[in-house]
């Protein structure tokens, strides 16, 4: 693909259950998966979640890329995704928001 010939990496957002087609997903190559909040909150407690969880995180790893989960807010929803071999985790669990310091003068 021109932009992976240029160096650029990118990510599929916002993925969930209804991802497309294993084909497609071969075809554009993303580098990083980022399974949608929705599957992730509570999924700790919740079986249906947590088999699209590892759907998603296998899909991920078929195509070549690196699954990442968002909106981790609960410790043992964390715990469920190392767990099961996701690297890649964010959410309000590890920090906030908040603005950037910099050096910068602008």
């Amino acid at each position: 693909m021109y932009y992976r010939e240029k160096g650029w990496q990118y990510a599929l957002d916002d993925v969930g259950e209804g991802f497309s087609t294993i084909e497609l997903l071969e075809q554009l190559m993303p580098n990083y998966m980022r399974l949608d909040m929705k599957f992730v909150q509570g999924f700790s407690r919740d079986l249906t979640k947590q088999a699209a969880a590892k759907k998603f995180l296998m899909t991920a790893l078929q195509v070549g890329a690196s699954p990442l989960a968002e909106g981790v807010e609960e410790k043992e929803d964390f715990e469920w995704l190392k767990e099961v071999g996701y690297e890649l985790i964010q959410g309000y669990l590890f920090g906030k928001p908040g603005p950037i310091q910099t050096d910068l003068d602008l």
